[in-house]
């Protein structure tokens, strides 16, 4: 049988796999990692939201050689479905996918426009990829800050109401079904 060569006394601890971030918006990248291994977090994804946006492969390749260059922590990296994630024109998916991203996003920000919404949606469709989406309408949700619910009339802060998740969601689900993207 199995004998260990050492024994840890773990009390008062926690032992599990590492955690994944799945949305870690990294500015100092050695800071960061560290501060996210000290926590458990071994894998972190980050969105292409960071600036400048991750939709040219070069920069997604600088931050995936800088995180590997620091050794603590592996950085997955969201690559941008429209360019400049302006939701009008798509970025190169295939550079990006090569380049080291492991799927595509527009972030926080929208593709107000379905039809360009639909074709990126193909377009990822066609290679296989992933799109990871914010269920999000944008123009019932533009200009709110939080939830629509008591606490956000108690604050006096502009609701965002639960339709613009639902609306966002139905569209989404649509426009999946009419090309099996993975999303």
């Amino acid at each position: 049988g199995f004998v260990a060569d050492q024994t840890l006394d773990a009390s008062g601890r926690i032992a599990c796999p590492g955690l994944v971030d799945l949305s870690a918006r990294l500015k100092s990248i050695d800071s960061e990692l560290a501060a996210a291994v000290q926590g458990g977090v071994t894998t972190l994804v980050c969105p292409p939201g960071i600036n400048p946006p991750l939709d040219e492969p070069e920069l997604v390749e600088r931050l995936v050689r800088r995180a590997a260059e620091c050794g603590l922590a592996r950085v997955l990296p969201l690559g941008a479905l429209t360019r400049n994630l302006g939701g009008e024109k798509l970025a190169e998916l295939v550079g990006l996918k090569r380049a080291g991203c492991i799927a595509f996003s527009q972030g926080k920000q929208p593709i107000t426009d379905t039809y360009v919404l639909l074709r990126a949606l193909e377009y990822a469709t066609t290679f296989g990829y992933a799109v990871w989406l914010q269920p999000q309408d944008y123009w019932l949700s533009r200009d709110g800050v939080a939830h629509d619910g008591r606490v956000a009339s108690k604050l006096g802060l502009t609701p965002v109401p639960v339709a613009a998740e639902t609306i966002a969601v139905g569209t989404f689900l649509q426009l999946a079904r009419e090309n099996g993207v993975r999303l």
